[in-house]
């Protein structure tokens, strides 16, 4: 069975190497991982050097999983940026939806997705990170893919050009011209959700 972990909150500050190297397993998830809460959580970058400890790549390559957690507090780009820049990205992409996160940076997954695409992810890197990734690393193999005999749980998303602004809690913002948007929702086979009318016929108005 793997545990994920929420790293921090402790004085003196807990070692990372020894939690990423010693102690998780292959398979155990590490949340939180863009986190910068340097006085009780030491963090995945080195924020003096701003380079990502390379035992951060070690442990993902042995098998520990990183997920965003992003949270209220817990995503900078002091964090993200040096991290991407390196060529560590997440496993598993999500929100730690709440109260404060939707009034804050994070707002919604769309967002956040968005977000790691300005970092660098590819788009298949990142529908992967927020679908199957996630679905493995709980054990629920039935979700987050579409193949046959799969639950029918679908988003079907565009790519919105624009003038947008990703910013973190501390307002840092980086630009981006595109995001994603869900045009439509599919749950358990049936659309819940459709943005442009799509599935809405036509009116015939020769009968009108």
């Amino acid at each position: 069975m793997p545990v994920m972990i929420d790293f921090g909150g402790t004085k003196p500050r807990l070692s990372l190497y020894s939690l990423l190297m010693e102690r998780l397993r292959p398979g155990d998830i590490f949340t939180h991982t863009f986190g910068e809460l340097l006085d009780t959580k030491e963090a995945i970058v080195d924020t003096a050097k701003q380079a990502l400890k390379p035992y951060v790549m070690a442990a993902q390559k042995r098998g520990v999983i990183f997920d965003v957690g992003y949270g209220g507090s817990s995503f900078r780009y002091s964090q993200a940026i040096p991290a991407a820049k390196a060529g560590f990205h997440p496993n598993t992409i999500s929100t730690d939806l709440h109260i404060s996160s939707m009034k804050g940076s994070m707002k919604d997954m769309l967002l956040v997705m968005s977000k790691f695409l300005k970092l660098g992810m590819d788009l298949p890197a990142v529908i992967n990170a927020s679908t199957w990734a996630p679905a493995k690393a709980i054990n629920r193999p039935q979700l987050g893919h579409l193949t046959e005999g799969a639950i029918a749980d679908v988003a079907i998303l565009g790519m919105r050009k624009g003038k947008f602004g990703f910013y973190d809690m501390q307002g840092f913002k980086m630009d981006s011209d595109e995001k994603l948007e869900c045009e439509m929702t599919i749950f358990g086979g049936k659309i819940v959700y459709d943005l442009n009318g799509i599935v809405n016929p036509l009116p015939d108005l020769t009968k009108q």
